[in-house]
C-alpha cells in the first residue's frame, strides 16, 4: 500500500552559500580578469595582428595608478552585471500535497497537482508535463537534484529519473512529412537558432512548437520531436 502524501509544505532552493556566494565570487571574477586585461594591455598593443587593439591600446594609455584602479572598477562592475543575471535564473520550488509553486525572479507559476503528469530533470532543466504527455514548463534550475526529488515524492508528486517518454522520440528531418510546411518552418528556424547559440529564441520556437503539440529535445546538436498526445 502507497504511503499518503506528507501535509505542509517544502521548500528547495539554492544554498544560501551560493545564493551569496554570486555576488561576491562574480565581482571579484570581474576585477580578475581585468586585472590581467590591464597587465598585458603594453604587450598586445605592440602585437600588430592582435584582435581588439583599440581597445588594449586605450587601456595601456590610461596613465597609473589611475589605470589598474580603472580596471578593476570596471571588471567589479561587469562582474557584478553577470551575478545579476545569474540571480534571475535562480528558482526555487515550493512543494505542497495539492500544488508546486517555482518561483524566478519575483514571478511564480503554479502547478495544480492533478495537472502534473510528470516532473524530471533534464541536463540542467527542470521539466514538467501534463496527462497527455505535453511540456508545462522547461526551466534551467540549479537546485539540488536529490533535494528536489525527495520533496515531490514526499507529497506525492510523479518524479521520475529522466523523460518518461524518451522511447518516443525521433530525429527532425528536413521536411518531414508527419509534420506540414509550417511545423518544419520552425524547426529549421529553431535550428539555425541552436548553431547560434541562441537560446532565447530557441525556448521561443520550442513553445510556439509546444503550441502546436510538438515537443522537442535536444539531443547531441540535434533535435528529436514527439507528438504531445500519448496513446
Amino acid at each position: 500500500m502507497s504511503a499518503e502524501p506528507a501535509t505542509g509544505t517544502s521548500t528547495v532552493a539554492e544554498p544560501a552559500v551560493v545564493r551569496v556566494g554570486s555576488w561576491l565570487v562574480g565581482p571579484l571574477l570581474g576585477a580578475a580578469v581585468l586585472f590581467v586585461v590591464k597587465l598585458v594591455s603594453d604587450w598586445v598593443a605592440g602585437l600588430s595582428w592582435a584582435p581588439f587593439q583599440g581597445v588594449f591600446v586605450l587601456v595601456a594609455d590610461i596613465p597609473e595608478p589611475w589605470g589598474l584602479t580603472a580596471s578593476l572598477a570596471v571588471g567589479a562592475v561587469i562582474g557584478l552585471g553577470f551575478a545579476g543575471l545569474w540571480s534571475q535564473e535562480r528558482i526555487s520550488a515550493e512543494v505542497a500535497p495539492d500544488r508546486l509553486v517555482l518561483a524566478r525572479d519575483r514571478t511564480e507559476r503554479t502547478f495544480r497537482r492533478g495537472e502534473v503528469g510528470a516532473v524530471f530533470v533534464e541536463g540542467k532543466e527542470l521539466v514538467l508535463l501534463d496527462e497527455s504527455g505535453a511540456e508545462l514548463v522547461r526551466q534551467r534550475t540549479g537546485l539540488d537534484r536529490r533535494e528536489l526529488a525527495a520533496a515531490l515524492r514526499r507529497h506525492g508528486f510523479p518524479w521520475h529519473g529522466g523523460d518518461p517518454h524518451r522511447a518516443r522520440y525521433r530525429p527532425w528531418e528536413p521536411d518531414e512529412p508527419e509534420l506540414g510546411l509550417r511545423i518544419n518552418a520552425l524547426f529549421a528556424e529553431r535550428a539555425r537558432a541552436l548553431r547560434r547559440r541562441d537560446r532565447k529564441e530557441a525556448a521561443r520556437l520550442r513553445a510556439e512548437l509546444a503550441e502546436r503539440g510538438v515537443v522537442v529535445r535536444d539531443e547531441r546538436k540535434q533535435q528529436r520531436w514527439r507528438w504531445a498526445e500519448l496513446g
